[in-house]
């Protein structure tokens, strides 16, 4: 006796079938999607998008991935949630209150619509910021932000356009101005190195004066009493002022030549700041007088 199998029954076999393969289906497509997000995660975090690489590590240690994904990207996720830097804004107006309608951004992507005083996250890196208010002049700010950095305080001035200051950030916010030549803010520096140079020359020149008068006056006293017979203490005293003096002449003549270069120099290199001048004076007493050398780097 043949039986016909019921329409009805095949269908309901057919959906039972395609229940069961449908979650297998679905769960392969989470794996994958869970691999590729770890992936991309380690990539942005090796290039430093750290906030980026979190947003994929958080995706990836979901519950619908697998254990051993999991377990990666949580880890990850805990190691660059700590390196995130974060930094407090905040500005102030040409009388110094603080204010709060001020726009924010961060190489030229929006950070802060306004500051509210709460810590911001930003990526690590060389990084410009960008504070804008209404009626006041934009002031941009170039930090170095590093990596775990918590908490750094970032002020900006704020103040009409054209008025004084205006466009600079507070002290030591990483305000971009322009260079400022150290011997041209202070010219006195500049001059330093030729004058102490000119004033050890004057003073060799009077000790080479009277070391010379006196050891003359020495030598003219011992011929007229007892040459050729004098003491040899009294011909050795004579004979050490003479090389003093040779060496007096000497660092003199040495210490003129460095402060006439060191103006030379100053004038050919106004930029060249006058603490980098250094110049050395070397002295070398040789047989019968002295033996001098003027070095130095302007």
């Amino acid at each position: 006796m043949n039986q016909r199998t019921s329409p009805r029954l095949l269908v309901a076999a057919a959906l039972s079938a395609l229940a069961c393969l449908q979650p297998v289906h679905a769960r392969a497509g989470d794996a994958e999607a869970c691999f590729t997000a770890s992936e991309e995660g380690q990539r942005l975090r090796d290039e430093g998008r750290l906030r980026e690489a979190r947003a994929r590590f958080i995706a990836c240690g979901g519950a619908g991935c697998p254990d051993l994904v999991q377990s990666d990207c949580a880890g990850w996720l805990s190691d660059v949630t700590a390196r995130v830097p974060t930094l407090i804004l905040s500005a102030r107006d040409e009388q110094g209150h603080d204010v709060a309608d001020v726009r924010v951004t961060i190489d030229g992507a929006p950070l802060a619509a306004r500051l509210d005083g709460k810590a911001v996250e930003v990526d690590p890196g060389e990084r410009v910021l960008r504070f804008e208010r209404a009626g006041s002049a934009p002031v941009e700010l170039r930090l170095v932000v590093r990596e775990g950095e918590k908490l750094r305080r970032v002020s900006a001035r704020l103040a009409r356009p054209g008025a004084p200051g205006a466009g600079a950030g507070a002290p030591g916010a990483g305000a971009i101005r322009p260079r400022e030549d150290r011997a041209a803010s202070s010219p006195a520096i500049g001059l330093f190195l030729p004058i102490a140079l000119g004033g050890v020359a004057a003073g060799s020149g009077v000790a080479y004066a009277a070391l010379g008068l006196s050891a003359r006056a020495d030598a003219d006293r011992l011929r007229a009493t007892c040459a050729p017979r004098c003491a040899e203490a009294d011909v050795d005293a004579v004979r050490a002022k003479i090389l003093g003096a040779n060496i007096a002449f000497g660092v003199g003549v040495a210490a003129l030549a460095g402060a006439v270069a060191a103006l030379v120099l100053r004038r050919a290199e106004p930029e060249a700041p006058a603490a980098a001048a250094t110049a050395a004076v070397h002295v070398l007493p040789v047989r019968g007088g002295a033996a001098a050398a003027v070095g130095g780097r302007f």
